[in-house]
């Protein structure tokens, strides 16, 4: 999809994207070839044409041409060198979505667990990572001090609602933490996709719920999972890593599901990408501290 997007260009709407589109112009070496003649080493989807910009071409002003071939210049050039960073400057929020599959291997998917939603009076308690080799885990008190070490290998950061969230406490955190070149949360996508809400809400809606009693637990819930830790309960911690990690993995489920969701609505035909099952996560917890807590939760609401 990467490929097929223009929206990134300075001066470039979701209007002009289509024009070129319906003009059959539908990735970048065929508008290149177009302007200049200039190829990026990808494969057209028809045959080269080198008519003038001003007959059939693209729909730009003769003042931008030259705005439009640098940029898609560097367009190609930041593709081949894994530079999601420029994707990242130039394209909007909610257009993220177009990077995942171009940088789905270098992908990393991120949840954390806090002891307050104040990124300045609150701490990190867990942080939750899923990537192609699987599920990681950093805890408070034991390997936290990690994080910032693994984090800076990866290029495209998965969250959801990161920006508000995970982002500036993990900053908070870890001054001067180097993240991944480009950040998709999920949250801007969904939202123009019409899904809105929480992530569990989210997920109920597209059907890839988690298993049993962990559906009950929420992010209040997961601060007095870690206070009975703290207590000494080792399975609170147990049930809040797990609780953690079912964020992280729904988020993979999540970003394919909006991918296939957003190309269906594009004029042109893009292929989707495969939609595995939720990632099943083999770890402990314990549901009757969960049904403890939610008891002793919902009497203290009254």
């Amino acid at each position: 999809m990467l490929r097929h997007t223009f929206i990134h260009v300075p001066g470039v709407g979701r209007v002009t994207e289509e024009r070129l589109w319906g003009s059959g112009i539908r990735n970048w070496e065929e508008c290149l070839n177009e302007l200049r003649g200039v190829d990026c080493g990808l494969r057209s989807s028809k045959p080269r044409t080198m008519q003038s910009p001003s007959r059939t071409g693209p729909p730009f002003s003769p003042r931008v041409l030259k705005v439009v071939e640098s940029h898609l210049e560097n367009s190609c050039r930041s593709l081949s060198q894994d530079n999601t960073a420029f994707f990242e400057e130039w394209l909007p929020s909610r257009e993220k979505w177009r990077m995942y599959p171009d940088f789905a291997n270098r992908a990393v998917f991120l949840d954390i667990e806090t002891t307050g939603i104040s990124s300045w009076q609150n701490d990190i308690t867990v942080i939750g990572i899923y990537d192609s080799q699987g599920p990681r885990v950093f805890v408070k008190g034991k390997n936290l001090g990690d994080f910032p070490t693994v984090i800076k290998d990866y290029s495209l950061l998965i969250t959801y609602n990161g920006r508000q969230f995970d982002v500036p406490f993990l900053e908070a955190e870890f001054p001067g933490l180097k993240l991944p070149g480009a950040h998709l949360d999920l949250r801007f996508p969904l939202r123009r996709l019409g899904l809105s809400g929480g992530l569990k809400g989210i997920e109920r809606q597209l059907r890839l719920e988690r298993e049993g009693p962990l559906r009950e637990v929420d992010g209040y819930m997961a601060v007095r999972l870690w206070q009975e830790y703290r207590r000494g309960n080792k399975a609170a911690l147990e049930t809040l890593i797990r609780y953690n990690l079912e964020d992280v993995v729904g988020l993979k489920s999540l970003a394919e599901r909006a991918y296939n969701m957003a190309i269906k609505g594009l004029p042109i035909s893009v292929p989707p990408i495969h939609e595995g099952e939720r990632p099943r996560l083999d770890l402990p917890y314990d549901p009757e501290l969960i049904a403890s807590l939610r008891h002793n939760l919902n009497y203290a609401s009254f």
